[in-house]
């Protein structure tokens, strides 16, 4: 009997494991002319939470950009990596 119930306390444990990784974060951000909501599943390890309000306040700052380029921001294409060493 004991080991039923090991069973079902490391079910249970399990089940709790698992939860807890599929949680969705989101992060908001307000630029006052757009909003921007952004959510991940991926865990803090992985993306940290200033990161994913980084993302969010970026994606509301291009959004708010008015499409004939005359809003604050230049751009909001990301910097091309730098050419690997040459050997």
């Amino acid at each position: 009997m004991t080991s039923t119930y090991l069973a079902f306390a490391a079910a249970g444990a399990l089940a709790l494991s698992l939860s807890a990784c599929s949680q969705e974060r989101k992060a908001e951000a307000d630029t006052g002319t757009a909003q921007a909501t952004v959510s991940t599943t991926a865990p803090p390890s992985v993306v940290p939470d200033a990161q994913l309000q980084q993302q969010a306040q970026q994606a509301a700052t291009a959004s708010s950009t008015p499409v004939d380029g005359s809003g604050p921001v230049t751009t909001t294409t990301a910097v091309a990596p730098a050419a690997p060493a040459k050997k």
